[in-house]
């Protein structure tokens, strides 16, 4: 999959040379994104430091919503990008137009699940080493064991990319349950938000957690 994107806060368009497909809703289809509403400029370059101009790796799930709804009902693109890590846009149907005829539905088949596990494993399995964990233990699937090219993918060398939790966070952040009973006056060590939407979290605790791979973190959702 090849195209581009223009982001608020980016020089230049944000070139996308991906491997993988589309679900079969537009699978053939060239589509275009629209926000008619974007954000102002100012103070809006801060939100896509980092994010790179050129996005190489694999498609996730790739859909507008129409039917065959082989996934979800809303338009949703998902990339697992060597530069940035996993990148998703949900956007309302009026934002999404697809241009050209779909392949027939029954001409091909749906996008396998398996895959995109393996994806989603890889991403997370990734990030776990980012966070110091041991290796051979970073690796999770969505409904199955590990398999050795899962393995081996997850455990790649991949490009630098942002570090989420760095030692100085990590050394702040306080045990499970430390900050229950404080409400509002309980200490957020650090906060993270997506560039592509108005969600934030604040993270008031957190334990490293091999088994879960993710920081079992005490978190709240700002949307």
């Amino acid at each position: 999959m090849t195209g581009w994107l223009v982001f608020v806060g980016m020089d230049r368009p944000v070139k996308l040379d991906l491997v993988g497909d589309f679900h079969r809703d537009i699978r053939g289809t060239k589509v275009r994104l629209r926000n008619p509403n974007p954000a102002e400029r100012d103070g809006s370059e801060k939100y896509l430091e980092g994010f790179s101009a050129v996005q190489t790796g694999e498609v996730g799930d790739m859909t507008a919503g129409l039917p065959p709804q082989d996934y979800v009902n809303y338009p949703y693109f998902e990339i697992y990008s060597e530069q940035n890590g996993r990148i998703v846009l949900e956007l309302d149907p009026e934002q999404v137009e697809v241009i050209g005829m779909p392949i027939p539905a029954c001409e091909s088949d749906p996008v396998s699940r398996e895959k995109q596990q393996q994806n989603m494993a890889a991403f997370l399995g990734g990030m776990a080493q980012e966070l110091g964990l041991p290796p051979e233990q970073t690796i999770c699937v969505g409904a199955a064991t590990v398999s050795k090219p899962l393995l081996k993918s997850a455990t790649r060398k991949r490009p630098p990319r942002m570090q989420l939790l760095t030692k100085e966070i990590r050394g702040k952040l306080p045990p499970l349950d430390s900050q229950d009973g404080k409400g509002g006056k309980a200490v957020a060590w650090a906060k993270f938000f997506t560039p592509d939407s108005n969600w934030t979290w604040w993270a008031t605790y957190a334990v490293l957690s091999i088994s879960r791979l993710m920081p079992s973190s005490g978190l709240c959702g700002a949307g």
